[in-house]
C-alpha cells in the first residue's frame, strides 16, 4: 500500500508519502527476510520510505475487505510455479451467520488466462455445462446462493434459464460475448444468448468448490471489463 504527499516527520504514525508492506507473521523466517530485502531495494529505487509491518494473519484478514473496496488498483503477482498451472485458491470466508461472504472473498485479481495468467481451474477440474437442455441443474437453494454471489461481486442480476445453466443479465451483447470468451479460457464453460451470459450450475455443485469458482471467474472477468474495456472508461 502506498501513500502520497510530503514525507512525514520521523517517528510519525502517518503513512502518507511512504509505502507500507504488510506481511503475514506466520510466513517462514526466510520469506520474511526476503520481504525485508525487497523493501530495502524498493526504498532505494522509489526514493520514499518503506515500512514493513509483520502482523498476525487475523490482522491481514481484517484489513482485506477495506483494501479491496478502496478506490485504486490491486495487482497480484503469482509465483512462477503457480503461473504454470491453475490459480491458487483464495480462503473461503463466511459471515457471522454462516453464509458465504462473497463480497470480501478476494483481495486481488490475478491476470486473466486470456492474457497469459493462470486459469482459475485446471483442465482436469474444468466446469462443464450439460450437453443438452435436459441435464439436471443445481437446487433452488444453490441457485439462489449463486445469484447472491454474482450480485455481491459484480452488481449484475442472474436467473435460472434452463436446467443446468444460470443466465447473467449483461449490459450489452458485446459485454456478454467478451465475458464468455474470457471465462471459457479459465476452464469454465460459458454460452451467450443475446445480452445474457450463461454459466453452468450443475446438480453436484458445492459452495466451496464449483460455486466459488463460478463466482470468482465472473468477478475477475467482470472487473477487467469494467476497468479496461467498458466503453467510456478506457484509458
Amino acid at each position: 500500500m502506498a501513500g502520497s504527499g510530503a514525507s512525514p516527520p520521523k517517528g510519525s504514525d502517518d503513512v502518507a508519502g511512504r509505502i507500507l508492506l504488510v506481511i503475514d507473521a506466520s510466513l517462514p523466517a526466510a520469506t520474511r527476510e526476503t520481504c525485508d530485502e525487497a523493501a530495502a531495494q524498493l526504498a532505494r529505487s522509489a526514493g520514499v520510505p518503506v515500512t514493513v509491518a509483520t502482523v498476525p494473519i487475523e490482522t491481514v484478514d481484517a484489513i482485506q475487505p477495506a483494501v479491496r473496496r478502496a478506490p485504486g488498483r490491486l495487482r497480484e503477482h503469482a509465483t512462477p510455479a503457480a503461473a504454470s498451472g491453475a490459480m491458487g485458491s483464495a480462503p473461503f470466508l463466511r459471515r457471522p451467520d454462516g453464509r458465504p461472504d462473497w463480497g470480501a472473498m478476494w483481495t486481488t485479481f490475478c491476470e486473466l488466462a486470456l492474457y497469459g495468467g493462470p486459469p482459475h481451474r485446471g483442465a482436469e477440474q474444468a466446469l462443464h455445462g450439460p450437453a443438452g437442455s435436459t441435464g439436471a441443474g443445481s437446487s433452488p437453494a444453490m441457485l439462489a446462493e449463486i445469484r447472491r454471489g454474482i450480485v455481491e461481486t459484480t452488481g449484475l442480476d442472474a436467473e435460472p434459464v434452463e436446467s443446468g445453466w444460470i443466465g447473467v443479465l449483461c449490459e450489452s451483447p458485446r459485454m456478454a460475448a467478451w465475458l464468455c470468451a474470457a471465462i471459457i479460457v479459465e476452464n469454465v464453460d460459458a454460452r451467450v444468448d443475446g445480452s445474457r451470459l450463461l454459466l453452468p450450475a450443475g446438480p453436484d455443485y458445492q459452495l466451496e468448490d464449483q460455486v466459488k469458482s463460478l463466482i470468482t471467474v465472473l468477478a475477475k472477468t467482470h472487473h477487467y471489463w469494467r476497468e479496461h474495456l467498458e466503453p467510456g472508461r478506457r484509458p
